[in-house]
């Protein structure tokens, strides 16, 4: 009997509960409050969706609201979306919003092709009507057109112009035989782990004042200096007469990969005035190639700003090649890493290994840097079960900067001539920036029939008017 008096009361209760009144005011002098007026986007690439924007509708009085209503300004037109229970739309009915609480208003964005060429402002706003209150937050973005290519081959000679954004998704080929050019100021997007694998020859024809640009797709504050956004450059064995000027290649996982290739008196690779930076692993990666760099910097990697491996001949003049990585993973490997072999495996995993060595022609470094947070930024690596291996390691160093540890051997003077080892004082090497200090030891130090062939560095300031060129890719003017 005691039971079924007290479920008796608990049912009255709920009853009695249901009945009482919501307390929802329709006073029109309650109104929303938000986190901002304006929800700004960054440059947003047609037929592709924004990243996810949102922002807080406060409802700060004592009383429960309805939001009759929340909707776009510009209706089903709109490009804008927003999400309030979970389903995106141009509107919704009805939002509750009790005292004294909050909700969050999701908005993305996406943009038609418009066939115009410089960026256009995509204005719009989220109206809400509580209580026959029109309150808005606005909406702003730039739309910008891009040629869009999806997995392209490229069967015959193309050119990439600059009149808009390139954004490449998946992967980009160009056949044997067929040349990419790519113009000054041509802006080069690459969408999450895309390649571009070149067969032919590719052609970058940057500017001091037009540089062509490869970064990644995601253009909001918080990627500009992320590292890993997409894959990189490669240069497949075969590819030939490859030549890269006045280019920023960044945030990728590989800069550039020359593969193996070898014509008598051609280089694989011929790259100038060029920046490789912010990479998730190395910055130039060459297997047993021909490459040749002037005025350029490779810098602030994961693994190895410069990798030259299996052999191969190369020179670099003038080149800052750097490693103050301080990302999200530890660094890995010295600024540069020489290297004449490598073993592979007939039948994985129970095979034998098999040893295949490669002449390492020439190495030589002249007018350059090569520095970085580690004591010891070179790494030969010639040595195979403690023997050196059955090849050549031809390597020098002339006039050059070079980080090693104090039990490195330097008396070799084939291969060390005119040395320093001191710190060369970059102006802030982990915010990218390798102009040298005022008391720079680089200041001068160059060889000048060396300077001669690159009379600018990468800020296109001469070299050839003070007492003497700068090691490195910067020169120092006071």
């Amino acid at each position: 009997m005691r039971n079924a008096i007290v479920l008796s009361s608990f049912i009255m209760f709920l009853l009695a509960a249901s009945c009482q009144k919501e307390n929802f005011s329709n006073d029109p002098a309650l109104k929303l409050s938000f986190s901002t007026d304006t929800l700004m986007f960054d440059t947003v690439f047609t037929t592709v969706g924004s990243a996810t924007r949102y922002f807080k509708v406060y409802n700060r009085n004592k009383s429960d609201l309805i939001i009759t209503s929340v909707s776009l300004a510009g209706g089903n037109s709109s490009p804008y979306r927003i999400n309030i229970d979970g389903e995106p739309s141009h509107q919704a009915k009805d939002v509750v919003l009790r005292a004294r609480d909050s909700l969050f208003v999701f908005v993305e964005v996406t943009v038609d092709p418009t066939d115009q060429n410089s960026p256009m402002l995509i204005p719009d706003s989220v109206v809400f009507e509580t209580n026959g209150n029109f309150q808005d937050v606005k909406l702003m973005s730039w739309g910008q057109d891009v040629h869009m290519l999806r997995g392209q081959i490229l069967y015959s000679n193309t050119v990439f112009t600059a009149d808009k954004p390139y954004l490449i998704i998946d992967s980009l080929w160009v056949l044997p035989g067929v040349e990419l050019s790519i113009d000054p100021g041509a802006h080069i997007h690459l969408h999450n782990n895309t390649l571009v694998h070149v067969a032919g020859s590719l052609k970058v024809n940057g500017l001091p004042d037009d540089p062509v640009i490869f970064e990644g797709d995601r253009l909001e504050m918080f990627y500009r200096d992320k590292a890993g956004q997409w894959g990189g450059i490669w240069l497949r064995a075969g590819s030939r007469d490859n030549h890269i000027n006045w280019a920023e290649i960044k945030n990728g996982i590989l800069g550039v990969v020359v593969d193996t290739f070898s014509v008598v008196g051609m280089p694989t690779l011929k790259i100038e005035n060029t920046k490789i930076i912010n990479m998730s692993y190395t910055a130039l990666y060459a297997r047993g190639a021909i490459v040749e760099a002037g005025n350029c910097l490779f810098a602030n990697v994961a693994y190895y700003p410069v990798a030259l491996t299996l052999g191969g001949r190369y020179r670099f003049y003038h080149c800052t090649i750097a490693n103050y990585w301080g990302q999200y993973i530890n660094r890995k490997g010295p600024a540069l890493f020489l290297n004449n072999y490598y073993e592979y495996q007939l039948e994985p995993p129970d095979g034998p290994w098999y040893l295949e060595t490669r002449d390492l022609e020439e190495a030589y470094f002249a007018n350059c840097i090569i520095y970085g947070t580690r004591s010891n930024e070179l790494e030969v690596d010639n040595i195979y079960n403690g023997q050196p291996v059955d090849a050549q390691m031809n390597y020098k160093f002339d006039n050059t900067i070079l980080r090693v540890d104090t039990g490195f051997d330097l008396n070799d003077e084939t291969r060390f001539v005119n040395l320093l080892t001191e710190n060369p004082k970059f102006i802030d090497p982990k915010k990218n920036d390798f102009q040298l200090d005022t008391l720079s030891p680089a200041k001068d130090f160059g060889l000048y029939n060396i300077a001669i062939s690159f009379p600018v560095d990468l800020n296109n300031v001469s070299r050839l008017d003070d007492d003497g060129p700068d090691l490195g890719a910067y020169e120092r003017v006071e």
